[in-house]
């Protein structure tokens, strides 16, 4: 036990060097629904105790009070969202000024009363999503309104004074260790690491940081090791032997170097050190694990200007070829072709866009909406197809930035299409995006910055990337969904175990591959692979989009065994998103609108 302490204690020494807890502060959302609750509450408060004290004076003024409240309430439930953190500031220290009122002109009566005890609601709001100093500056605030309207103006009774201070003191505390105890859940239970979040924290701190000092992320395997322990003893002697390595890593790699739980049986080391000092480490850490056996490794340097996906991004691919190569190896990752330069060059320049390629409601033949690709236009090469850059994206981690770039860019898109018309669009998302600790925090800022009700995005992703057995990707699906985020899985039917996935899989669309449609001939009059999955669909509440569509008997096909919807060249090419905002706008069908873009 003395050990495991000792070892968490360097861990969380190692931790705090790279950077201390951020404050905590929330979503616009978030805020906005907090504080539209709030102010119906207090609107609420209000009207009941005008219309319940009879023969108030001040009748006429407090309904105007309540009702400003309730009006406010309503607008920040609608439209807080957009509004930014020092919105929220400045609207908690205005409604102090607007209590303080209350107080003073409603001396020794219970409205004062009334009006002091949403204090507590207030103190609510500003721990729950405040910073520190913030924090402190709105407590004082608080309490020295109680002491005014005590002391200097005998506003309340001195009991309901002293009730007030006490509740204020307790909700303040309560509140904020409990936000805070969430946001700093960032220690997996098991080996006392820093967890996947924490080293996000870490990098994030270390990075901003390292003043030119070299740092070279290490992401190590352990999954064999920990398959054959638990073949062998058991799941128990699989924790067991995590446990064990982790006590003779930390013991090994000293306290200026960070050590964290990547994944189930994988952890990620962060060096103060270039490739020499990584390879010695890593060296030392597969000797203390001898026993058990060898890990394959993989490592990226950080080099100015990389940002912390780019970085994740190299190391990850670098474990991906140490794993394909297999045995005790190490693979350092190498930019040798620039590709990554080349791309974030590319990006920068304004070479990228994102086209945006109609979906069809197959009845009706209207537009339902388009999914968003992204495009290469090199200068002196003309286009570039994606065949050719998505790789490179995928081996260097530059598709985490494209990727990224392509749902803010589609947000604000989709944001200026028609509100009154039902409309959506779709973006792809890699399993590998899914599993990152921010990702959540990503659609919904993006969703935020445009403006775009998260119901008018789909988030598409490919079925045979999609890991069904990670939790941290299903538990962010689940999250997205609760925003009103639809989620499609593309390319149904190619990947492996389907139908034995599919349950596990947070789904509301189904995409029908381009290759079964391909395989549909004008004069069949079946198609049962399309009815089997259409029908699936149907019993799970799905929605179908069939992809590649290109022939009029395709469409006839799908319509017949009940697809949705359908997309391809038929409906239109990929094209500028206005034209899509003008078909949504127009009353024709989109056949018409968009047939100069087939």
């Amino acid at each position: 036990m003395r050990e495991r302490v000792s070892a968490e204690s360097g861990l969380r020494g190692a931790a705090e060097r790279f950077g201390p807890h951020p404050s905590v502060i929330a979503s616009g959302r978030a805020m906005a629904r907090f504080s539209a609750v709030c102010y119906l509450t207090g609107g609420l408060v209000g009207f009941l105790t005008a219309w319940l004290v009879p023969a108030w004076e001040e009748r006429a003024a407090a309904l105007i009070v309540s009702a400003i409240a309730l009006i406010s309430g309503v607008l920040l439930a609608g439209y807080g969202a957009r509004l930014s953190i020092r919105a929220f500031y400045l609207l908690v220290f205005a409604t102090i000024g607007v209590l303080a009122v209350q107080l003073s002109t409603q001396r020794g009566h219970a409205e004062a009363t009334a009006a002091a005890l949403l204090l507590p609601l207030l103190s609510m709001f500003v721990h729950a999503f405040f910073d520190r100093r913030a924090t402190l500056l709105a407590d004082a605030g608080i309490l020295g309104l109680i002491a005014v309207a005590e002391f200097a103006w005998q506003a309340l009774p001195v009991a309901i004074a002293a009730t007030l201070v006490c509740v204020n003191t307790v909700v303040a505390a309560v509140t904020g260790w409990l936000v805070r105890a969430a946001a700093e859940a960032e220690t997996d239970l098991l080996t006392g690491l820093p967890n996947r979040r924490g080293l996000v924290r870490a990098l994030r701190t270390a990075l901003a940081d390292c003043d030119g000092e070299p740092l070279t992320l290490a992401l190590l395997d352990v999954e064999q090791l920990v398959d054959t322990a638990a073949a062998r003893r058991g799941p128990a002697a699989a924790d067991e032997l995590l446990y064990t390595l982790v006590r003779a890593w930390v013991a090994e790699a000293g306290p200026t170097t960070l050590i964290a739980r990547y994944g189930d049986a994988s952890f990620a080391v962060l060096v103060r050190g270039g490739v020499s000092a990584t390879t010695a480490l890593l060296a030392r850490l597969r000797a203390a694990a001898s026993t058990a056996g060898g890990f394959p490794a993989g490592t990226a340097g950080h080099r100015p200007g990389d940002s912390l996906t780019l970085l994740t991004g190299h190391a990850e691919s670098a474990l991906l070829e140490a794993r394909r190569v297999g045995g005790n190896r190490t693979v350092h990752y190498e930019d040798t072709a620039g590709v990554t330069s080349q791309l974030t060059a590319a990006l920068t320049a304004g070479e990228f866009a994102v086209v945006y390629q109609p979906i069809v409601d197959a009845e009706y033949g209207r537009l339902t909406g388009a999914e968003a690709l992204a495009r290469w236009i090199r200068p002196g090469f003309g286009s570039v197809p994606p065949s050719e850059f998505i790789p490179d994206a995928e081996r260097s981690g530059f598709i985490r930035v494209l990727d990224r770039w392509v749902l803010r860019t589609a947000c604000r898109t989709a944001a200026s299409w028609p509100s009154d018309v039902p409309s959506k669009v779709t973006v792809n998302v890699s399993g590998q995006e899914l599993d990152q600790p921010d990702y959540y925090e990503q659609v919904v800022t993006a969703l935020e910055d445009a403006g775009l009700p998260a119901d008018r995005l789909v988030l598409e992703v490919t079925e045979s990337t999609l890991d069904a057995e990670s939790a941290a990707a299903l538990e962010v699906l689940r999250r997205l969904r609760g925003l009103g985020v639809r989620i499609a899985i593309d390319d149904f039917g190619t990947g492996y175990s389907s139908l034995s996935r599919l349950h596990r899989l947070p789904a509301d669309i189904l995409k029908i591959d381009r290759s079964f449609v391909a395989e549909l001939r004008p004069t069949d009059q079946e198609a049962p692979v399309i009815a089997a999955i259409t029908a699936l669909a149907r019993t799970l509440g799905l929605r179908t989009v069939a992809e590649g569509v290109e022939e009029p008997y395709q469409a006839a096909l799908l319509r017949r065994y009940g697809c949705d919807e359908i997309q391809g060249w038929l409906c239109g090419r990929p094209g500028d998103g206005d034209l899509v905002g003008a078909a949504l706008a127009g009353p024709h069908v989109v056949a018409q609108v968009l047939a100069g873009n087939r």
